[in-house]
C-alpha cells in the first residue's frame, strides 16, 4: 500500500503532529476550505484515498505545529487481548446427571388426544416435584441452609426459569411441547464444592440400569424416539456464574427381550417416572480405567486352547449314550452342562443367540418358519427360503426362491428389505394400507430377470444404524422382505395351451416350405403379484462397528 508523504498523527493532547516537510500552496487552500467552510472535496481527491481504514480525514488535512513528541506512523497499540493471563482455578458448586426419554408423534397419522394427560406425568418426574404458589426462593432445604448451601437444593429447580413458581411454569411448558416422557430419572449428584486447578481433572463414573421393555431408539415418520443423558453444572460467584448450565448427549437403546428373547413391549400411557435416585456414582481414576480396558482387549489365546483341551478330553472319556443327549458345548462349564435347548439365559446376548439358534425349529403341525411356497390361483411358482428367520443389524439376510417344478413361469423378481410402521386402530386416523405406504423405508432392493432361471438369490444387508423391531401399545415396526413376481397373465396362459404359437416368440415370415422365421415378441401381457416374508431383525450386542465405536468411547470420551 502506497501511503502519502505528508501523514498527520493525531497525539494524546489532541494536536496534530508533523513531520518536517514543506507545506504546498495547494495544502493551504484545501486548510482553509475544509477545515473552516467545510467544503466538500473533489471527486478527485476522494478517489486518490486509499481504502485502508487507518487513513482518517484527519491525514489529508495540512500538518500544524508539533506540540508533543512524535510517533512513528502506522503505530499500533498493543492490544489487551493478546496479553497472556495465567490459567485460574475453576470452583464448581455441584454437578449433576439424569437420563431421560421421551418420544414425539405425528398428528397426520396418530391422534394425540389420548396422550396430553401422559405430559402431565412428566411434571413430577422433571422437577422433582413442586408446590404451585410458592417461589423457588422460599423452599431452601433446612439442612443445606445450615451449611451455607441453601442455593444448591433450588439450582436444579432452576432448569427452565426462576422468578415464577416452578410448578405451574413447568405444566405450561411440558402442554406445549410436542415431545410426551418415556422415561425420566432424578437428578443424580455427582459432586458437591469441587475445585480444581489449573490443568487439573476429575472423572466421575455414572452408572444406571435401564428399565426393561424400553423401545429402542427410533427416528420414523409416526413417532420419534430418543433418549438423552444430561449433563448440567453450577458454578460458585454472582447471580450471572450460579446460572445452571447443562447439555444432553443422546444416546442409542436397542430395545429389550426376555430370557427366551422374545421381545418386550411397553405401554406408552404409562412412562417410567422414577422418583428415587437409584443411579451409582464414583469417582474414577482415568489411568486405572485404561488399564482395565486394555486388560479386556488382551487376547486370551492360553485360555481358549486350554478350554478347547479340556472340552475335547470330555468327550473321550464321556461314556456312550443315545443320540437324544446331544453334544456338550465348548463355552459352558462342566458342572453346567445340560443337553437341553430350552435353558433360561443370563444375559441378553445370550438369549438372543438362542432365540436365533431356536427360530427354525418348528413343532409338529405348524409350517417351517423358513420356508414358504408361492403359488397363483393354486398353480405353484416357486419356493421362498431363508437360512434363518431371526437376524440382528448389520448382519446378511440369504434368501434364495427355486423355481424347479414351476407351474407358471416367472419372467423377472424384484426383492426388497423394508421396514414399516404398524399403528394400533383405534389410534390411527388413516387407513392401514395410507400409513404403510407412508411409514414404509426402503432399505435394500434388487431386480432380476428370471426367465428360464431355476434359482433366484436376494442378500440384503440390515444396515446396522437401522431400528429394530419393537413393540408398544400404540406403534410397532416390523420388518419384512417383499417379492414381487412378474408372471404372465391369465389370457396369456390361455392362449399357450394352443401348440402352435410360443408365448415369447412371433412370426415375421413363412416361405413356401414351410421354413418360419420367429423374433422375440416387443411386448409381453404379463401380471405381477408381491408376497412378504416377515424377519425378526434384534438389536446388534457389540458386534461391528458398533464394538469399534464402543471402544473408542471408552478409551477417548465423548466430546461435550
Amino acid at each position: 500500500m502506497e501511503v502519502a508523504p505528508h501523514v498527520v498523527i493525531r497525539s494524546k493532547d489532541g494536536t496534530n503532529a508533523n513531520y518536517n516537510e514543506p507545506t504546498t500552496p495547494a495544502m493551504r487552500i484545501l486548510s482553509t476550505t475544509s477545515m473552516g467552510g467545510g467544503t466538500p472535496r473533489s471527486s478527485g481527491e476522494f478517489y486518490s484515498m486509499s481504502n485502508n481504514s487507518t487513513e482518517t480525514l484527519a491525514s489529508e488535512y495540512p500538518a500544524q505545529p508539533t506540540r508533543g513528541p512524535m510517533r512513528p506512523p502506522h503505530f499500533r497499540r498493543s492490544s489487551n487481548l493478546a496479553s497472556h493471563h495465567p490459567k485460574q482455578p475453576e470452583s464448581l458448586m455441584m454437578g449433576y446427571a439424569q437420563i431421560q426419554g421421551s418420544f414425539t408423534l405425528d398428528g397426520s397419522l396418530i391422534n394425540l388426544g389420548p396422550f396430553e394427560q401422559v405430559k402431565r406425568k412428566a411434571v413430577v418426574g422433571g422437577q422433582g416435584g413442586g408446590v404451585i404458589g410458592v417461589e423457588p426462593s422460599k423452599r431452601d432445604s433446612g439442612l443445606l441452609r445450615s451449611f451455607g448451601w441453601g442455593s444448591i437444593s433450588n439450582s436444579i429447580g432452576e432448569l427452565l426459569g426462576a422468578g415464577e413458581v416452578s410448578s405451574i411454569k413447568d405444566m405450561r411448558g411440558i402442554a406445549s411441547s410436542k415431545s410426551v416422557p418415556l422415561l425420566s430419572t432424578p437428578q443424580s449428584i455427582l459432586f458437591v464444592d469441587l475445585n480444581l486447578g489449573p490443568g487439573e481433572h476429575k472423572a466421575f463414573e455414572y452408572s444406571f440400569q435401564l428399565p426393561k421393555g424400553l423401545p429402542p431408539t427410533h427416528k420414523g415418520k409416526a413417532v420419534k424416539i430418543s433418549y438423552n443423558l444430561v449433563i448440567g453444572t453450577q458454578r460458585a460467584g454472582g447471580s450471572k456464574e450460579q446460572q445452571v448450565r447443562s447439555v444432553e448427549i443422546p444416546f442409542r437403546v436397542l430395545g429389550s427381550v426376555n430370557s427366551h428373547g422374545e421381545i418386550l413391549g411397553h405401554d406408552l400411557m404409562t412412562p417410567y417416572i422414577i422418583l428415587r435416585d437409584q443411579a451409582k456414582i464414583k469417582t474414577v481414576d482415568k489411568l486405572s480405567t485404561l488399564s482395565e480396558i486394555k486388560k479386556l482387549k488382551a487376547p486370551k489365546t492360553d485360555t481358549t486352547i486350554n478350554e478347547f483341551l479340556t472340552y475335547v478330553d470330555e468327550l473321550l472319556a464321556r461314556p456312550r449314550q443315545g443320540s437324544s443327549a446331544g453334544l456338550l458345548s465348548p463355552t459352558a462349564y462342566p458342572g453346567s452342562r445340560r443337553p437341553s435347548a430350552f435353558e433360561d439365559a443370563a444375559t441378553a446376548t445370550e438369549a438372543i443367540n438362542l432365540a436365533i439358534m431356536r427360530s427354525n425349529m418348528a413343532s409338529e403341525g405348524q409350517q417351517s418358519p423358513n420356508r414358504f411356497e408361492i403359488a397363483r390361483n393354486g398353480q405353484r411358482v416357486g419356493v421362498v427360503m431363508l437360512t434363518r428367520p431371526s437376524y440382528r443389524l448389520g448382519e446378511v439376510v440369504t434368501m434364495a426362491i427355486d423355481f424347479t417344478d414351476a407351474e407358471i413361469p416367472c419372467y423377472a423378481v424384484h426383492s426388497c428389505l423394508e421396514s414399516a410402521e404398524r399403528i394400533e386402530p383405534h389410534l390411527a386416523i388413516r387407513s392401514e394400507a395410507s400409513i404403510h405406504r407412508v411409514t414404509r423405508k426402503v432399505h435394500v432392493s434388487a431386480s432380476e430377470a428370471t426367465l428360464y432361471s431355476r434359482r433366484m438369490v436376494f442378500t440384503p444387508t440390515i444396515p446396522i444404524n437401522a431400528t429394530p423391531e419393537f413393540v408398544t401399545t400404540g406403534v410397532s415396526l416390523e420388518w419384512k422382505i417383499r417379492v414381487e413376481f412378474v408372471v404372465p397373465s391369465q389370457e396369456t396362459e390361455l392362449e399357450r395351451e394352443a401348440p402352435s404359437t410360443h408365448p415369447l416368440l412371433e412370426q415375421i415370415s413363412r416361405d413356401e416350405r414351410g421354413g418360419l422365421v420367429l423374433v422375440a415378441v416387443e411386448n409381453v401381457a404379463c401380471e405381477s403379484f408381491e408376497v412378504a416374508v416377515p424377519l425378526r431383525v434384534y438389536g446388534a450386542v457389540a458386534t461391528g462397528l458398533e464394538k469399534l465405536e464402543r471402544d473408542e468411547a471408552l478409551e477417548e470420551g465423548l466430546v461435550v
